[in-house]
């Protein structure tokens, strides 16, 4: 809390910091290391409780330490011999800036960057919670798919109800929960070693992303589970084959012993048991800690209740996306490679009862090693893997359907579906017309103001000719010289405007315009509109809410508006070669690009693009009395021949400059912010 403190300290606090940024060079890109020395410095001159006169130390030496070792030595992944005498690796910013966060008096390297078959090990680490959620929606579908007959009859048939499983069934809850806890047993050992590997440098620091007491309890007691789960399910499973004749038949020697009302539970108990633990372990160590994105801070009811709206609503999307992709693999996926098992097809029963699909001959079962049954085994490696692959992909092109359709709804919605359809009619008659009102919802009893301050600006850009312009503030029975209201009598038309008879920049903002009037209107997350308050030109609305714009537009050797020159040049056929700078020609020499098309003036082929609104542009420097001739090719000729005046030459320039790729565009278009400020009636009275 500064509030108590003298304004002087805090400029001089401040200035220090400056200070530091400017001195400290690309030291400015590690804020942690900067906050860490500036912490130092003020402890050394007595502390921040100090009010006192106050002297601040710099060190450049420590101000800029790490920058020295970047200059000799970068790469992060060989070590190489440090002026220390030390074979080190090759820091970077991360290192920097973490070395402030772990509070070190010298830089250091923090963490050691995965290379070859480490990146695939960061990816699946990283990554390892959607993985496990998507094998285990491969396993639903895979133990719904034994019972719906889609594929083999021994397979997919007489394997019990969904509820009360035999055979096939009774052998994968059992062999999947071992799998399972194998899966979990090798990712937190890897876990394990990788993370203490690459983190080693940190250790013993506090830093984000280090592993605390509580991230070790909670992988060490993963692994002491998944060992215990392993082990206790696999010493008490009760795996059986299904007999052949049972492809047909669910009575006599069909009828699984195991799956009697007296032993299913002494069967399948130990491996429901393990998933049941796997699932609360699970969600107890993966639970939600903190928001997702920077929401605040905020506890107040209504945020809370936000909050569990939207979580409750995304978890039940991806439910039913994951629900779908269940429902893909049962009745698509897995079907495709009916019978491609290598006991089927190629006489190897090497798992013995796990799978639980009797012994069939093959070619495997002389000679496992033979030419034949080596290609069998391949084949259906082959085919197993590809679907496999088809499983984890299908969740994607899931999620994009979903997204579609979503994001349909979402835009019918916020009206979002005929957003630039300028085929919607626009009735702007005070009062009566649709937009009219709306309009004066939005922005308040003064709206034909800045209609007419709109159209002023699109006249001024040239997107609109004057008689069009004229013809749209009178449909709002306004006027664009005095940007006030005329009366009924002495408007031109009150019909609906027809946006098709402007071109498509112009008809296009309009349309767009107007439809996001809908959207602004309509109730959102509890907040509704209100136009005395809320409006630009409301009773009560509030100056000081507007919110204030800052915009740095950096360029560097670009063009911020085209120079008349360069639009007269283009034409020539050497324009349309590399040009030589400084006319030097010679083998090797660089060269700058193409300065036209060899065919075409450059200003030609911009009008080219939009002919409509060069003639624009002519009536409208007609119409301010800038030229005598309102027609648009007296004014490429005389542009071309250098006839007009330097003001009527900005103007084609800025014409052009508005259309084409520079940085006096993106000018424009921060300045029109503070223009639309200005045309309100409350700024002007300041």
């Amino acid at each position: 809390d500064n509030t108590q403190r003298g304004d002087n300290r805090l400029f001089a606090e401040a200035l220090l910091l400056r200070v530091m940024e400017s001195l400290g060079e690309q030291i400015l890109q590690c804020p942690e290391r900067l906050s860490y020395l500036l912490f130092h410095i003020f402890q050394e001159s007595g502390g921040l409780e100090d009010t006192g006169p106050a002297t601040f130390s710099l060190d450049l030496e420590v101000l800029q330490d790490g920058l020295h070792q970047m200059s000799l030595h970068t790469n992060p992944y060989v070590r190489a011999r440090m002026p220390n005498g030390k074979w080190e690796l090759g820091l970077n910013f991360d290192d920097i800036n973490e070395s402030g966060i772990q509070c070190r008096e010298k830089v250091g390297k923090t963490y050691r960057e995965p290379a070859s078959i480490q990146v695939i090990i960061d990816a699946l680490l990283c990554y390892r919670i959607p993985l496990v959620l998507k094998l285990w929606t491969m396993l639903i579908a895979f133990y719904i798919y034994l019972g719906t007959g889609y594929g083999n009859d021994i397979t997919t048939l007489n394997n019990g109800a969904w509820y009360w499983p035999e055979w096939l069934r009774l052998n994968f809850i059992q062999w999947s929960a071992v799998a399972d806890g194998g899966f979990w047993l090798v990712m937190e050992v890897v876990y394990l070693l990788y993370f203490t590997w690459q983190r080693a440098p940190s250790l013993g620091y506090r830093s984000p992303g280090l592993p605390t007491c509580v991230l070790m309890v909670e992988h060490v007691l993963n692994l002491a589970f998944s060992i215990a789960g392993v082990f206790w399910v696999y010493s008490n499973a009760n795996f059986a084959s299904k007999p052949a004749l049972c492809a047909q038949s669910d009575v006599g020697v069909c009828q699984d012993e195991r799956a009697t009302s007296e032993n299913i539970l002494q069967t399948i108990g130990p491996a429901l048991a393990y998933w049941l633990g796997r699932l609360v372990l699970f969600f107890l160590t993966n639970r939600r800690r903190f928001p997702i994105f920077i929401l605040g801070t905020s506890t107040t009811s209504r945020f809370k209740q936000g909050r569990v709206q939207n979580d409750i609503f995304v978890t039940g999307m991806w439910m039913l996306m994951l629900m779908s992709c269940v429902l893909i693999e049962v009745f698509f996926i897995f079907p495709s490679v009916r019978g491609l098992d290598m006991n089927s097809l190629c006489g190897m029963s090497s798992f013995g009862n796990i799978y639980g699909l009797p012994k069939q001959y093959g070619v495997c079962s002389a000679n496992s090693a033979s030419f034949n049954c080596v290609s069998c085994v391949s084949s259906v490696i082959a085919a197993q893997l590809i679907v496999l692959l088809t499983c984890f992909v299908d969740v994607y092109f899931v999620f994009y359907v979903f997204s579609a359709i979503v994001g349909s709804i979402m835009g019918q919605k916020r009206f979002l579906n005929d957003l630039k359809n300028t085929g919607v009619p626009i009735d702007l008659r005070p009062g009566i017309g649709r937009e009219a009102k709306l309009f004066e919802e939005t922005f308040g009893p003064e709206w034909q103001r800045v209609w007419c301050s709109m159209l002023n600006n699109l006249l001024d850009e040239s997107y609109i000719s004057p008689k069009q312009a004229d013809g749209l503030a009178a449909a709002a029975r306004c006027s664009l010289d005095s940007l006030s209201c005329v009366s009924s009598k002495d408007a031109k038309r009150e019909k609906p405007i027809n946006l098709k008879k402007f071109n498509t920049i112009a008809g296009e903002r309009l349309a767009f315009f107007f439809q996001s009037l809908k959207w602004v209107k309509s109730p959102s997350r509890g907040f509704r509109f209100h136009t005395d308050t809320d409006a630009l030109t409301g009773k009560n609305f509030d100056l000081g809410s507007i919110p204030s714009l800052t915009m740095i537009i950096p360029a560097y050797n670009e063009v911020v508006i085209p120079s008349a020159a360069f639009l007269r040049d283009g034409a020539l056929r050497e324009d349309a070669m590399n040009q030589n700078p400084d006319g030097q020609v010679g083998v090797g020499d660089p060269t700058l690009p193409p300065v036209g098309d060899g065919v075409n003036s450059n200003l030609a082929f911009i009008i080219s693009q939009f002919p409509d609104e060069w003639i624009y542009l002519a009536e409208r420097l007609c119409s301010q009395r800038m030229t005598e001739d309102p027609g648009s090719h007296r004014l490429y000729k005389k542009f071309m021949l250098g006839h007009l005046s330097l003001e009527v030459e900005e103007e084609v320039r800025i014409w052009t400059m508005l259309r084409t790729q520079s940085v006096g565009r993106t000018v424009v278009g921060a300045l029109q912010y503070g223009q639309a400020l200005s045309a309100l009636p409350s700024v002007q009275r300041y």
